[in-house]
Order: structure tokens, then sequence, then C-alpha cells
């Protein structure tokens, strides 16, 4: 100690000298001598110096720092715990060179009488139990039988011959005695001597003997009976008949028991192998063949109702032969155990016996069983020791069998070792200590049998984060995801010194219960000390059962009761599909999905090659992935070739399943060297799962000249959405269902005031496909809308779900209907057939599908199945794939074919050993030993399924297909505004029919795939719309949420991104351009449409209303003043002027309307009489028949009153255009599906002749794609090549139909409309040079909200590329009210349809100059009835009416990019004989 002190001294007099030297000018050490002097002192004393070049940067010296601390000196912060993985491409490439996936090296399931040595990995008897001491057998082991007698030996002849019934009674015996008299009598007077009346005596006796043994039988055991009531609270049980039942089963169970123990503990062995021996191994374990015996059992039948409470005496005592005859002795084995431990390190090592035997145990046990009415009925079992047991028990450590010497015998080494073993136990399970065995938890299985659903937390930041240490400084923050603070389940990743950190992480959560919460604990990450806890955030699960997405969720940090901070989240619950069970009992597998959670599993392996080791056994462990990325590791063993793992599982939610691949890598433990691999696999998810239905489960591992694996997956489908199912888990639909909602009936009513807003929604797994519009105040609402929904499999189910529209809050379930897919969808010679018989069901709603019904709700239901196209990137793929497959296949099937030759001779040799089994024993079938060595043939014997034809579509053949599936994949867009969803529409839809993730980035990738059905493609609209907030009433255009919006016709759309990514551009009104990538692809269906789905059945009808003749008088004068109303479906949509004192009146007026259904349109037009302050009088009526026009021909017509006399001329011009739908107080829509038997008319159906809204929308792919040409465009438009608009003209034989049959058909995604020709119109969206020309009209009505002593006038300007056009401005005018109106200020003039138009609002100034109080922009409506819109201007609005008349049909007709007449839907033959007529023009009055 003083020679340490002295060294310390001397090294810190060499330091101080070191530095005076340096500071001397006299001296010669400079400063950097002094420097190196104290750092070699330093250590020489242990202490931490450092040299540091002092122009480094402090990153540059804190490595050098680091680089100097010991390993293992740190706190490693290793995951706290992990959620479940994902297969979502992360961008990096596989982590492993593994081979193609294939399923060729599935091993075939072994014969079941097979007992030799196996393919599939199993060992043979010998070899499997040669550890346990015995195979599994019935009875005793050989040569220890032993006879016992029972009851039924003793019986009597006349027992085993009369029945029960005939003694034992007391007149049974007074019969006898009554037959003895009698037969002595009989015997004596007929002269026979005594041996007659010893005969008498002999049946009298045995009968007697029989009928006594039944009484004492009786008699005790109702003795028995009472005594047992008495004895089973004081005294205990006889347990004989269990303990005969152990005799019986202990042969078989035992060995099995005895493997189970030998594969766990070798686990725990491996991996718990101190550094100073090389492995342990257990050798052998056998529990003997005499089995434990229960003793005796006392019951409490005072107990509560739910607790079982009994006191069990047993004993396990191998080594007792009182009980066993002499041959049982001789063939007893008892209890043994031999663990092998290895001393030394790999060649150089030797392996040591440690032997335990004749192990002997009994006490006295409390069993105590508490009760539940939930399956399994038995929560959980608690049992503790009465008492100490006796434990007995021979220790040889070393010697072995031969010389080992029992320990036991060294003076107080037992009494130590028991007290060792008892002051363990006695925590445990020593009364009054208690050791549960909770059995409902251990049945409910691991937790993918029992996940109700996923649960995804995105963690996007947090905020003001304050550490409670105000010495700590700024923190590092990181977050842990659990339940209710217990395992973590997930971290983020650790951001540096910030109180704001954006992690922006996904975490994924399987979740077995809601009644959890879910906790997000924030750590402050430290170097050196422990992480700190800053706080903890809670959300409970259970609101996720009423709400299953929570967005943008502020949770408060809290910690001691204080806040410190917020962590804004996205919680999100996915659940899980489960099967129905049916009326039968039976329960329904799950529905098809391409998403949802997997275990993957890899049990153990066999025969792996021990070559690539030195002493010929590996320490092997396996690595799990997904996709090539792993994603676990199970624990790694010593010294063995066939390892069995116990934590060889993963949970991955799975996002695709198609295109999911499993694989294992085998590796061999290296301490030092890099672990080189002794086998890999991989094969798909889909495969797997087909190959674990045959019951294959085991693999041969490829890249090794043997090895196999023993593998399993259990796959859970979840309904996953948006971004999460990352457009994999989109798969091809089978066909459509159409579903056509007529009406409901005695709906719920929830409201206090009023009446339920019904509409009905379609839900598969949990998602809407679709949706009617919302009747208000109904509960008998006709909706008569058709909804398609894809279908991807025969086993979804469709429930459909009437609910109330709310305006606050949740909207509220009224009842729901299930449907299922299986009942409409039905395949023969591998095509699926077409289902359109439309049978009318009505079905009560239930709520939830449970309860008492409420309500009815009639629909039909038909199913229409896609073609097969094919698909070139999927073609693409299979054949870069096929080459490599093909050379994995031959490799493995070297493999099989070596399997099956050895496995054949094995088959032989045991054959000729047993000739009394049967031939084919252990022997693999040919057919099926080929199928495995033939991945092209498959893995059972089955024959080929037909496969379905395919068709090649391509940008020239896709129009000969009118009706399908429009299939887009959104890639990746540039937007200007964030937190938007984007939408896309289909014709006239007023819901979209895809909506996608919310987009928190200016720069997204969406990687969504979704769907959306064409009724006729060549008329077909597409929009695409940017929205801040999901429209969820179906306002449409009013919706003041969409930021953009693009508007184009679908065929032209479909033929530029056909399986080619475009870039379409959506300008929105601030001038920002916001770019989407996406790619179409189109899969047709075979349906014919209905009529009255068709474009040409709804438009907008221009009625001018000419003048009338020869009206009867109402008047004294002998005139009348005569005008018209006319009336549509019952509601009055246009009132003419009162023309005075005559009975020919010409009004010359003309107004629009839209109709939604000419073929179920109830047209009306009355005629009245105006008198002054008196009701009118009626002078005639006539129902205009509107099935008899043809589109785009203006048509007069005259038509004769229903009154006393006179008529009306109208001429009538209707345009098919789409039509636009709204939420209903009542039906606007009855009728629309009326039956095509009233169809006569023959409107035209064609692109250029469509109406304004299809001719305009050509400018959608002339302005909305990304191309190879590119010119300089004042918009920021990058505009491609000119495209055409497509042609309708064709050949006559080709384009007409007969007696109304529909050529090509074209059904219709929804009922719902879209937003129509306004949509194209917009001006925001398309190039002014591109839109069409027409008549705009503009009125200026009313303003409000602006101040009351201002002078208001309004100015209108029309926007050019070279500035604002003053076009009108109106008369000033102050109001106190605030409230200013207008009369006859506006103005018409000819503009484009997608013109600009911008409103000025003034304070007008008599002298000086106007105050602006505010402006704004706006276009006009594309209809021509005048529809008002108010424009927000500043502090207020001004309310306008806007229209737009297009230019005349009939120079629409005669254009050249019009084509001729094409025979319809709603085309008779009498308008198709003869040459086809010019069409007529008129223009408007």
């Amino acid at each position: 100690m003083a020679s340490e002190q002295l060294k310390s001294q001397i090294g810190e007099i060499k330091q101080q000298g070191a530095e005076e030297a340096s500071r001397d000018p006299d001296s010669n050490v400079s400063a950097e001598d002094a420097e190196r002097v104290i750092l070699r002192e330093s250590q020489k004393a242990g202490g931490g110096a450092y040299q540091f070049d002092p122009d480094a940067s402090p990153e540059e010296k804190a490595a050098q720092a680091r680089s100097r601390v010991p390993p293992g000196f740190h706190h490693e912060h290793r995951p706290k715990g992990v959620g479940v993985v994902t297969d979502m491409d992360d961008g990096t490439g596989d982590q492993y060179d593994l081979p193609p996936p294939s399923a060729a090296g599935a091993i075939a399931a072994p014969p079941p009488d097979a007992d030799e040595k196996l393919v599939n990995g199993h060992l043979p008897d010998d070899e499997r139990w040669e550890k346990t001491g015995w195979a599994p057998r019935f009875g005793a082991l050989p040569g220890s039988e032993f006879q016992e007698e029972t009851l039924l030996d003793h019986q009597t002849w006349v027992e085993g011959v009369l029945d029960e019934k005939f003694y034992g009674d007391w007149y049974q015996n007074t019969g006898v005695i009554i037959f003895a008299c009698l037969a002595s009598y009989v015997v004596a007077l007929l002269g026979g001597g005594l041996g007659w009346v010893a005969l008498v005596v002999a049946i009298c006796g045995t009968y007697y003997r029989t009928s006594i043994r039944r009484v004492r039988r009786n008699f005790r055991d109702d003795v028995q009976r009472e005594m047992a009531k008495t004895k089973l609270e004081t005294d205990h049980e006889s347990l004989e008949w269990m303990n005969n039942f152990l005799a019986k089963f202990w042969p078989i169970y035992s060995p099995v028991l005895c493997e189970t123990i030998i594969n766990s503990v070798d686990q725990v062995l491996s991996t718990s192998t101190p550094a100073f021996l090389d492995s342990l191994r257990m050798k052998m374990f056998t529990l003997g063949t005499k089995p434990p015996r229960l003793e005796h059992v006392k019951t409490y039948p005072k107990a509560e109702d739910d607790i079982v409470l009994m006191d069990w005496k047993f004993s396990f005592t191998p080594n007792d032969v009182a009980d066993l005859t002499m041959r049982q002795v001789k063939s007893k084995l008892n209890p043994k155990v031999v663990l092998e431990v290895r001393v030394g390190k790999a060649m150089v090592s030797k392996g040591l016996d440690v032997i335990v035997e004749d192990m002997a145990f009994s006490g006295l046990m409390r069993v105590k069983v508490k009760l539940q009415l939930e399956f399994p009925h038995i929560e959980k079992v608690e049992i503790c020791f009465l008492e100490k047991p006796t434990i007995d028990y021979v220790c040889k450590p070393l010697g072995g069998d031969t010389f080992g010497f029992d320990i036991n015998f060294i003076p107080g080494l037992e009494t130590f070792i028991m007290d060792m073993i008892h002051a363990n136990l006695q925590p445990i399970m020593y009364d009054p200590n208690v050791f549960p065995i909770e059995i409902a938890k251990m049945l409910a299985g691991n937790p993918i049998d029992q996940a109700i659903g996923v649960v995804a937390v995105t963690i996007h930041g947090a905020n003001g984060l304050k550490n409670p240490d105000k010495f700590s400084g700024t923190p590092d923050p990181y977050t842990v995801v659990s339940l209710n603070s217990r395992s973590p389940l997930g971290k983020t990743k650790t951001i540096r010194e910030t109180a704001n950190p954006r992690w922006n992480e996904t975490i994924f959560v399987i979740i077995t219960s809601m009644a959890d919460s879910l906790t997000l604990q924030v750590y402050d990450f430290n170097d050196y000390r422990k992480d700190k806890e800053l706080g903890t955030a809670t959300f409970a699960l259970d609101q996720l059962e009423e709400i299953p997405e929570h967005e943008n969720l502020q949770l408060e940090v809290m910690a001691a009761g204080k806040t410190r901070g917020q962590i804004q989240a996205d919680v999100r619950y996915f659940p899980v599909l489960e099967g129905r069970t049916l009326e039968d009992g039976t329960m329904e597998p799950p529905p098809e999905s391409n998403t949802g959670i997997a275990r993957f599993t890899i049990e153990q392996a066999r025969d792996l090659d021990g070559t690539k080791s030195l002493i010929g056994q590996l320490n092997p462990y396996a690595v799990l992935l997904i996709n090539g990325k792993e994603v676990h590791q199970t624990r790694k063993l010593k010294r063995t070739n066939a390892p069995i793992w116990d934590n060889g599982s993963k949970e991955i939610l799975v996002t695709d399943r198609k295109a999911a691949r499993l694989g294992v890598v085998i590796k061999d433990d290296r301490n030092i060297a890099q672990d080189p691999v002794v086998g890999s696999y991989q094969i798909k998810l889909d495969d797997m799962i087909e190959v674990m239905e045959k019951g294959q489960e085991w693999y041969n591992l490829a890249g090794v000249k043997q090895g196999r694996a023993k593998m399993s997956v259990q796959w859970k489908p979840v309904a996953l959405k948006g971004d999460l199912s990352s457009g994999g888990g989109y798969s091809n639909p089978i066909g459509v269902m159409r579903l056509h909602f007529q009406n409901a009936r005695d709906l719920r009513n929830l409201e206090t005031l009023g009446k339920s807003d019904p509409y009905v929604r379609v839900l598969v797994s949990g998602v809407e496909k679709g949706r009617t519009v919302a009747f208000q105040n109904n509960l008998n609402p006709d909706w008569d809308e058709v909804i398609y929904v894809s279908v991807h499999s025969g086993r979804e189910r469709l429930v459909l779900e009437v609910m109330d529209q709310e305006s606050l809050g949740k909207d509220r379930p009224l009842g729901q209907v299930e449907l299922s897919a299986a009942d409409y969808v039905a395949e023969e010679d591998g095509e699926y057939l077409v289902n359109d018989e439309k049978a009318l069901q009505s079905r009560s709603l239930k709520l939830h599908g449970k309860g008492t019904p409420k309500g009815k709700l009639n629909f039909t239901a038909a199913f229409y199945p896609t073609l097969d196209v094919v698909d070139p990137e999927e073609e693409a793929a299979e054949k870069a794939a096929l080459g490599d497959e093909t050379k994995n296949s031959v490799e493995l099937n070297g493999r099989v074919s070596e399997d099956k030759a050895k496995n054949s001779v094995d088959s032989r040799r045991s054959a000729e050993k047993d000739h009394d089994k049967d031939s084919s024993l252990g022997r693999i079938d040919s057919k099926l030993a080929h199928q495995v060595s033939n991945s092209d043939e498959g893995l059972e014997n089955e024959a080929p399924r037909k496969e379905k034809p395919k068709i090649r579509l391509d940008a020239e053949n896709v129009s000969q297909y009118e009706s399908g599936l429009l299939v887009f994949k959104l890639i990746e867009g540039d937007l200007s505004e964030t937190n938007v969803h984007l939408e896309v529409l289909m014709d006239d839809m007023v819901f979209p029919s895809y909506v996608s993730s919310k987009v928190r980035t200016k720069h997204h990738t969406f990687g969504e795939i979704g769907d959306a059905f064409v009724r006729e493609l060549d008329v077909s609209k597409i929009t695409l719309r940017l929205k801040q907030k999901a429209d969820k009433k179906g306002d449409g255009e009013k919706d003041e949420h969409t930021i953009a919006k693009l508007t184009g016709p679908t065929l032209d759309t479909l033929k530029q991104c056909l399986y080619n990514p475009q870039t379409l551009i959506l300008k929105d009104p601030n001038g920002g351009s916001n770019r989407i990538t996406v790619s179409l692809k189109y899969l047709p269906v075979k349906m014919q449409l209905d009529p009255s789905e068709s474009i040409n059945n709804m438009g907008n009808l221009r009625v001018d209303v000419l003048d009338a003749a020869d009206l009867p008088s109402a008047d004294r004068n002998g005139y009348s003043d005569p005008y018209c109303r006319f009336e549509l479906n019952g509601k009055e949509i246009h009132k003419t002027k009162v023309q005075k004192k005559t009975l020919h009146p010409a009004w010359n007026e003309f107004f629009e309307v839209p109709i939604k259904s000419r073929t179920a349109a109830n047209f009306k037009v009355k005629v009245f009489d105006w008198d002054f302050g008196d009701k009118a009088d009626f002078l005639g009526a006539t129902d205009i028949n509107l099935e008899l026009l043809e589109p785009f021909q203006a048509q007069e017509i005259t038509s004769i009153l229903d009154g006393k006399s006179g008529t009306i001329r109208l001429k009538l011009l209707f345009k098919p255009d789409y039509v636009i739908r709204s939420r209903q107080g009542s039906s606007t829509f009855s009728g629309t599906f009326a039956a095509p038997g009233k169809i006569v008319g023959a409107p035209v159906k064609g692109v250029g002749k469509v109406g304004s809204g299809v001719v305009r929308g050509a400018t959608f792919l002339r302005h909305g794609f990304k191309g190879k040409k590119s010119v300089d465009d004042t918009n920021g438009f990058v505009e491609p090549e000119e495209i055409d608009p497509p042609s309708t003209t064709k050949d006559a034989d080709q384009n007409l139909a007969v007696d109304g049959t529909a050529g090509p058909t074209t059904p219709s995604h929804n009922r719902s409309t879209s937003m129509g020709g306004q949509s194209i119109a917009s001006n925001r969206l398309l190039s002014p040079a591109s839109a069409e020309s027409g008549t705009a009209q503009l009125s200026v009505i009313a303003a409000s909200g602006y101040p009351p002593s201002a002078n208001v006038r309004i100015h209108v300007r029309q926007v050019t590329n070279k500035g604002a056009k003053e076009l009108l401005k109106t008369k000033a005018i102050k109001s106190s009210s605030g409230q200013v109106q207008w009369e006859n200020e506006g103005l018409k003039l000819n503009c484009a349809a997608d013109t600009q138009f911008q409103v000025q609002v003034k304070d007008h100034a008599l002298f000086g100059t106007d105050n602006d109080l505010g402006e704004g922009l706006f276009s006009v409506e594309d209809s021509a009835s005048g529809l008002e819109k108010t424009v927000k201007a500043g502090s207020g609005s001004v309310t306008l009416r806007t229209s737009f008349i297009p230019v005349d049909a009939g120079s629409i007709r005669d254009s050249p990019k019009s084509g001729g007449i094409r025979r319809n839907f709603l085309t008779s033959k009498r308008d198709l004989s003869g040459s086809q007529r010019p069409p007529t023009s008129s223009k408007a009055e």
C-alpha cells in the first residue's frame, strides 16, 4: 500500500515538474513535452486522460473519447419492446441472398401407418424414445402383466341368466316358499322319492341364495351412501378408481411427457450454459414405470358456490415394491435423469454425466378451483402444500452408473440441500402461499388466436415537453408505446435536444380487449445514466368501438399530476374479420382478405449438415424473414443438429398477402468468426397457407446437401384501408354486386323532434364501399338507387346498413342486413356465372345484426363477373421469376428424389420384417412423390383446373367494353396544401368511389389502389378533387372544403394512363398547381346495362312555350286571361306570364329543367285563367311524353288539352347529361328504374352528342397530363401532344340494335350524382382556350354583411389574360339593415364555359374615390335554369343568379367530330327506318 502511494506521489511530482519546466523561459522543455508527460503518468495511474487535436471538431473529440471507453461500461439502451412488424417496403433491398420463393421443397405428409424413418423429419421410434425409457404403449411393459379379479367372477349361474327384476323382493321370496310346498305335495302325490324332494330343495335354495345376495348388496349400498354423507366432511375418500386409471394411462403418457420435458429443458440449458463449460445437455430423462398414486382426498362441500376445495394426499414412490408382483419388479424402471456436462471447448472437450435417480416425492396438497360462467368455466386453480413434502433422491455427480458416489452420504449435505429446496418452495406454494394456474388464460391461446384487431398508433410529434429536473437541460425525447404501462410494444427514434420533437412514426399493436388503455410514455435519453421518464399520455381503447379512427389527437403528457407537454397522434383501429356462426351451429370461415396478421413459426430442424462444423455438431439458430427483411431471431442452441426452438414465432402485419414472401435462414453460431449459413428457404405466404391445408409442414432446405425445417403459419384477416394497405392490399375483383335499393318502410325514429334522415350504406369488411343520398325527415324513404360494389371472393359478406344522418356528431345506425356473396357467386369450368335474377327482397333490419327487428329494407341484388385481363406488369414479373424458380425446383427435385429412393428401401425392409402388415406400409405414393418433385404440377393429386380465358387490352380496343371496373393506382403527389384527402368520383356520383388517406406533406407517396365502376365508358366522366374535409352530406360543389378539382372523359383518360403512369394537374383558385401521378387499368364486366341507367335517360330539357289556340272562355267578356303551369312529378317547376283577354295566347317563353329519368318522369302542363283576387279557373291540361324525344333535336308538338277545348304548342329539346342529385325531403327519383317495356323513344348516346359536358371534357387530357411534349404555358400546365377526342362514328350495322335491345352494355357505379357538367366548366382547372362557347347571363340580386352606412355598389368584371374588363356596375344603395337588394341589374354576353369573373364591392362616394369593401371570384353555373350562388367578398357576401346556355345542339350534331346516329337503349325501330334525317336546329328565343 505504501509503495502504491509512493508511486502516485512520484507521478504527481513528475507532472508538476513538467508543468514548471514548461513555464520556465530558460528551460528547454516545451508545452508539448509537458502534455506528453502528464498524459503518460495519468494513464499509468489508471485515470481517464485524453489528448485531442486542437483543430478537431467537438463531434470528433467525442468520438475519440467514446472509443476509449471499455466495452460494456455504459448501459446499453436496447429496445424495450417491439410491436407488430409489417411487410411494408422501406426502400431497402433484401438482407439475405435467398432462393426464389417456391413450394417445391414441401415434403409430403407421411402415411398414417408408417413407422420407420420418414422423409418429413420424424426420427425412428428406437431413437425417438431412447431417452425416455420406452415408447408409448397400451398396458404394462412386457413381462409385467398381472390378472385382477372382478365382481363378475363371483356371480352365480342364476345371476347370469335371470334379470334382477325376477328375484330379491318379498313377494318373490313368498312365491318360492309356496312353490316348495306345492312341489313337495305333488312329489308325494305322484309317489316320488327323496331324490325328487332334494331336487326341489336345491332349486329353491339356489334361488334363495341369489335373492339374499341382492338384498345384502342393496343393504350395503344404502349403508355406504349414508356413511359417505357423514365421512365427506370428516373423513377421507379413496381414489382407487383414479389409481387404476393411472396404472393404464401411465405407459402411454409418461414417454410423451418425458420427451416434452427433454425438449423444453434442453433449450434452457443450451442458452444458460456457463462460459467455462462447452455445453449442457439432458442425455436421459424418465419417470419410471410406476405411476404416481393418489392416496386419498378430502372435500369441503360447504365452500362458496364458485369454489371447489379439496385436500389431496399423493405419493410418487417408484422404489416401493410392496404392491408389485415379482414379475412387475423384474421389469420395473426407476426414474432417472442424466445430464451431460461437457468441459473444455470444441474438439478439446470431455462430457461428464451427472446422474439423479430413484426420485421419490409425497405430500399433502390443497387444491382450490375457482369457477366462472364463461368458457372454459374454470377461471384458475390454486395449489399449495399444507405441510412440507417428503423428497428423496440419489445424486451421482461423478463416476456415472458404475463408479458414481451418492453425495447424500456426505454428512450434513443432504440436510443442507433439503433446507435450500424448502426455502425456495415456501414463498411459492407452502401454505398460506399459493401457486395459481390461470386455466382460462392458458386455454385462450396466444395473442393472435384471441386478437380482435390491430391498432395503428401514428405519433407525429410533441410540443412543450418539460423535464422535471431543472438542471437536466433540453431533453432528448423518445416515446414508448404499451398497454396499461406494461410490457413495451414499440418505440420511436430519439430526437436530440428538443422539447418539440417530430417523429412521424407508426407503431402497430395487436389488441385482445377494448378494456385496456393505450399508454405513450415519453423518456429523456441519457448516454450514461438511466433514461428519465418525462410523463405518460393515455388513450382509452374503448373509444375505438364507436369511432374507429381518431385523428389529430392532442394527448396531455402527465407526470405527478402536472402537465408536461402534449403529444400529437393518430389512433386507428382495424378489426379482425371473423366468420359468422350459421344456423346449424357450424362456424363459417372468415372472409378472404389480402391484408391481415400472419404468425410465422419455425418449430424445429432435422438432419442439419454437421460437416460445416469441425466437431460435427452445430450451434444453430434461425432467422425469420419477411420479403427478405429480418424480423426475428431465435435462441442460439449448443451442440445439436436437430434443434427445437421454443421462441421461433413472430407476428407480422401483412399489407399485401399475394406478394408477401416468408423466409428462414439457419445459421451456425460462431463466437469469433462470421456465422455461416447451414440452410435457407423462401416461400410465398399464399403458397405456404395452401401447403399447410394439405398437412405438409416440413421443407427441404435449399443451398445445402441435407436438412429439413418444420415451419407453419397462422393467418387472420384484418380489414386495413388507406395508406396502411400500401396499395398491395388490393386484389383483382372477381365481379361486381349490383344492389338496387328501392325503399325502406317503418324505420326506427331516433329523433326527439321530427323524424330520422335515413340513407343506406354498403360495408365490406367494415369499409364503406358506397351509399345512397339521405331523405330528410322520412321514415319511409324511396331511394330507388343502384350501387355497384366490387367483390373479390365468394366468401365476402356485404353489410347493408341503414343510417340516420346527423348534422352534428356521428351518424346513428337504424338497422342492418347481411348479404353473403356466396349466395350469388357461382363458378362453372373455371368461370364465374352471371346472376341477374334481381328478385325483390324484403329483409328486416336489426341493430348491429341482433335484437328485435324494426323496419324493412326492400332491394334487389345481382352479380356480374369480370373478364380476366392480362396485366403486362404481372406478366413480365412472372417471366422474370420463371427462370429462377425452375433452377430452384431442379435443385430441390434432386433432394426429393434421394429421399424417395431412400424411403423405398426402408419400406421394403419393413415389409420383409412384418408380413402381416399392409404391403404398402411406409411407402410414399408414387403419384404424390411425383407431384412433390414437380413444382409446375403442384403439391396435390388433382385434375388440372381449367383456366379462365384472358383478354389483352390496349388503347385501341378498350372502348369495345363499355361496362367495367376502373382500377386506379395513386402513386405520388406534389400538392399546394397539406392535410387533404384525394377523392375519385365517377359519372353522376355525389359521394366518392375512393377516398385516399390524409396527406400530411406537400410531397406525398400514396401507394394506394382503388376501383370505381363505369357504366358507359364512352360517355363516362372521372373527377379528381382535393378536399380538406370529407363530404358526408352530399353537398358536392357547394362544399367549401374543396381545394382543387379536375374533371374529364374517362375513356380518353384511360387510354392515356392504361398501364402507363401519368401526372394530372389540378389547379386551385389561388393559382397553385397540384400534381397527382396515377396509373389505370380496366376490368370489363359481363353485364347487360339496365336502360334506365343509361345517360340517355337523364339530362336537361329545354321547353319553349309557344302559344295556344281555341281555349275556352272563363270570363264574362267571352275571353280568358290564360297562363301555363308546368309540373314534374307533382311539383311545380315553371309558370308563364299571364296573357290578358285572349283565347289564342302567344307566350313565346322558354325554360330549362333537369330530368333525372325520362322513363319515369311525369311531365304535365296545366292551363289556368287568372282572376284578380279569386282562385284561378282550370282551362285544361295535357301530359307530355318525354320518351318520344330525340336527343339534341328540337321537336315541336301540339297537344290537345283535356278541358272543354283548346290546344297548346310547345317546342322541346332534350340534351342527355349527368344530373346532379342531392339530399331529398321526399323521393324525387321515384320510378327511375321502371320496366324497360315503357321505353319507346329514341334518344341518341355518343361522345359528340352528350352535350356540353362531355365535349368540354376533352380538355382534361389536353391540359392535365405530363407528357413528352411541353410548352411554356402561363397556367403552369405541362401539355402533352394533341389528343383528339374519340370518334363515335361506326358502321350502321354495328351501331344499331333491334327492338330496344342494348348493344354494348355499361353499369352504374352509384346512382348518386357527380358534379356533372358544372365540374367540367370549372375555369380553375381547365384552360380557357379549349372550352366551348355559349351565352352567359349574370344578375346581381342582393348583398349582405356590409356596414349600414355603406353606399353599396357592385362591379362585375371578366378576367382575361390581358386583365380584368368591367361588364356591369349596379346603382349604389344604402340600407340601414345591412341587406341590399337590386332589381333588373344583369347582363348577357358571349363567352367560354370556363370564363372567370370577378365581383367587387365598393362604398360609393359622391365626391372622391370609392372605398373597397371586398372582392371575390366566381364562374357561371353550367345550367340554363339560372341557379343562385353566393360569392364571399370581404366582410360580406354577394348573391348572384348565373346561367350558361351552350351553342345550339344542332350545330353540335353537325360538327365534324360528331358521329352518325347510333342505335341505343331508347331507340325504336320506327326511328331507325329510312335514311337518317338531319337534325332540326332551333335557336332560343
